[in-house]
């Protein structure tokens, strides 16, 4: 009983107790979900209108478009460009998704027989004439036989005749296309959304006739002016709450995106003249050595940064420092060592020729043959059938199943070597025209033959080394550490700015960078200065970043966080003071010549201390003024003045001017409201298209959220 009696005096804590640990387990179980939940937010690049791209899906495509430009020859391994391939890949991404929301509202699809006519009809994608793997090598134009061949290629299931390599190969291929016939869906999609939103967009007759009178009358005039900048800030006054009323005004064109305000230093890391000193002393123990050699192969080989070319060169493709050496030069003859742009270049002629400067060619690359019997009656048998009166491109197009039809186009020695090796640019030159013949190289055995060469020319056997002066490491290190110990007495934003050019440094002040920007000022790999910016609050100094492949340093300080939404006043107060300040200057200015009754143009040119100046050919259309800029006040006024009248003084954008008209015409020609308007429908599909191909119609209204600074 006393037990019981315990309990119960102490019963409400104990429903505390068990309420608090229920509480404890519900709370903890929605905070485990709820994390699984957060989480899974993080792993978002971008979320447009509902539709989510996760890191792991935007990954793989960046890896698919890598690929895709790897196998086009491009070049993706800088980090500036994997950069641009991220961001373009995010965008594509962004806007096919605002695209096809867009049309199926409208209503608009892109059918099969309508992408057949895009990709292979009468009317094929100028996105995929514009392809360089679809067009002649030589003229640059569009090969609808390559795009057929190449897609005869790819449709194929039948693998028998490949090697394992070429099926991936393959496969690879079929996978891009896919892609590119994406885009050109997408392409189609935004042609026919930017049409419909043209043909909303009616010129009519009044349209018509006023365009055509803003053109009809072209005036020549003579003018002074007097610019704002020569009269002192301080002859004119602007209050506070002049700014505060303009800024209201004004506010709607100050709309901005999220953004930083950075100062920063960049060092460009340049040889000192020790390092000069030091690859001069180095590229003439070369040059002495390339003198003193037999086969100058070897020394270049051995020493210079350019690889030696086994080749004849003729006189037109020499650059105009080798032109300079031949023109005096016999063999044996060495030039140099020759300094441009931080390289020295040693030369020796070693030999000259006459001969063709090139050659234009067909060529089928032969099978892997072990058997050599059996090697050379595959070949023997495919010269046979051109003799017999195939064409090449015949055969090459069947044994290669439309792959290709043999045609290379013109080759120089340089060429190919370069790509192939010596034993083969020589036979190849030495090979009769129109003969077909089998060349072995090092890359295997070609079927080649010689279409045609061109007349001989005198051609130069050249021996270059190369050697460029970098900065050593003793260098970098002593420009690190200036810097360093530049930021680590001036870690303050106040002392960053202030003693940077008394330090020597070149400091760039109120730079605005944006949240997905990839450099500042044409600086590669600038991004992780960008990343840092935007993780940090004013008056941060940055460490030390090393960007453009070693050869900067960079340093930078925030200066100011942009939010989302519209500009503070104090931000762009400079600029609205700016034009107050100018309106108060042309008023004073006006005022002035308005007392003096002013009755001729010189008159007018001695009270402005201004010399007369003319333009000519100006209409109310005109968008930008020959040696005077951008002036509306003059495009309104000018044209509706008699010929010879004087007027002004006009207040303009930068200046004050007064004019005087010497010649005006009006067009004679009669008003067409037909071809007016015509051309006034083909100004606004030109403008809407461009709207629709940066997409600002369609992101300005979308909810986008955009991660890509979480993640790059």
């Amino acid at each position: 009983m006393a037990t019981l009696e315990k309990i119960r005096s102490k019963a409400a804590l104990l429903v505390v107790v068990v309420g608090l640990a229920l509480f404890a387990f519900i709370i903890g179980d929605f905070l485990r979900s709820g994390s699984t939940f957060f989480n899974q937010q993080k792993e978002n690049v971008a979320v447009v209108e509902g539709h989510t791209m996760k890191i792991q899906e935007y990954q793989q495509k960046v890896e698919e478009r890598t690929n895709m430009i790897k196998a086009r020859g491009g070049n993706s391994s800088d980090e500036d460009q994997t950069n641009q391939i991220r961001q373009a890949v995010l965008n594509e991404w962004i806007n096919k998704i605002l695209l096809e929301e867009e049309s199926e509202k409208a209503g608009f699809a892109v059918g099969k027989d309508e992408l057949s006519d895009l990709i292979m009809g009468n009317n094929i994608s100028p996105m995929i004439q514009q392809m360089p793997d679809f067009q002649d090598a030589k003229t640059g134009r569009f090969d609808r036989n390559r795009l057929l061949n190449f897609l005869q290629t790819i449709e194929t299931d039948d693998y028998t005749n490949y090697s394992p390599e070429m099926i991936s190969q393959l496969l690879a291929m079929k996978k891009n296309w896919l892609e590119i016939e994406g885009q050109v869906i997408l392409s189609q999609l935004q042609n026919k959304l930017a049409s419909l939103l043209s043909a909303a967009l009616v010129a009519n007759n009044l349209d018509a006739q006023a365009a055509f009178n803003e053109s009809k009358v072209n005036v020549d005039f003579a003018y002074v002016s007097r610019s704002y900048s020569s009269i002192p800030d301080d002859s004119v006054t602007v209050t506070d709450s002049e700014i505060a009323k303009l800024y209201k005004e004004r506010k709607s064109t100050f709309k901005q995106e999220e953004a930083r305000i950075i100062d920063y230093i960049a060092v460009n890391i340049l040889p000192s003249e020790r390092d000069y000193q030091n690859a001069l002393t180095k590229i003439e123990s070369i040059k002495t050595r390339l003198e003193d050699a037999d086969n100058p192969a070897n020394v270049v080989t051995e020493t210079s940064e350019r690889p030696y070319v086994n080749a004849y060169v003729s006189y037109n493709q020499l650059s105009s420092e080798l032109k300079t050496f031949v023109d005096r030069a016999t063999p044996g003859a060495i030039e140099g060592p020759l300094l441009s742009n931080n390289i020295y270049n040693v030369h020796k002629l070693e030999d000259t020729s006459v001969a063709p400067d090139s050659v234009k060619l067909n060529v089928i690359m032969l099978p892997v043959i072990p058997d050599e019997k059996a090697s050379k009656q595959l070949s023997d048998s495919l010269i046979n059938v051109i003799k017999s009166g195939s064409s090449f491109a015949d055969v090459a197009s069947t044994s290669s199943n439309g792959q290709t039809n043999g045609d290379i186009g013109w080759q120089t020695e340089t060429t190919l070597v370069s790509q192939v090796d010596v034993n083969f640019k020589n036979d190849v030159f030495n090979a009769p025209i129109n003969e077909p013949v089998v060349v072995r190289s090092t890359l295997g055995n070609f079927l080649v033959q010689v279409v045609e060469k061109t007349a001989p020319v005198k051609k130069y056997k050249i021996a270059t080394v190369q050697l460029t002066v970098s900065p050593s490491q003793e260098t970098k290190t002593k420009l690190y550490n200036d810097l360093n110990q530049y930021i680590s007495t001036h870690h303050n934003l106040d002392a960053f700015k202030s003693a940077a050019v008394e330090a020597g440094y070149n400091i760039q002040t109120a730079v605005e960078i944006a949240k997905n920007q990839l450099n500042i000022a044409g600086i590669q790999n600038t991004r992780q200065v960008i990343q840092w910016a935007f993780k940090n609050k004013k008056g941060a100094v940055s460490d030390i970043f090393e960007c453009q492949n070693q050869e900067y340093f960079v340093v930078a300080a925030v200066e100011n966080t942009l939010k989302e939404g519209f500009r503070p006043q104090e931000l762009v107060s400079d600029i609205l003071k700016r034009e107050l300040l100018n309106e108060k200057k042309a008023e004073k200015i006006i005022a002035d010549l308005k007392t003096k009754n002013l009755t001729d143009l010189e008159q007018y040119a001695e009270a402005l201390n201004a010399n007369i100046d003319s333009v000519k050919f100006v209409t109310f259309a005109t968008p930008r003024i020959t040696k005077i800029g951008v002036e509306p006040v003059l495009n309104v006024k000018a044209p509706l003045l008699s010929d010879g009248e004087l007027a002004g003084p006009y207040k303009g954008n930068n200046a004050v001017y007064v004019i005087q008209i010497t010649n005006r015409t009006e067009n004679e020609q009669a008003y067409n409201a037909e071809s007016q308007i015509q051309s006034l429908q083909m100004q606004n599909y030109y403008r809407i298209d461009q709207w629709f191909r940066s997409n600002r119609i369609l992101r300005d209204n979308a909810e986008i959220e955009d991660n890509f600074d979480r993640f790059y």
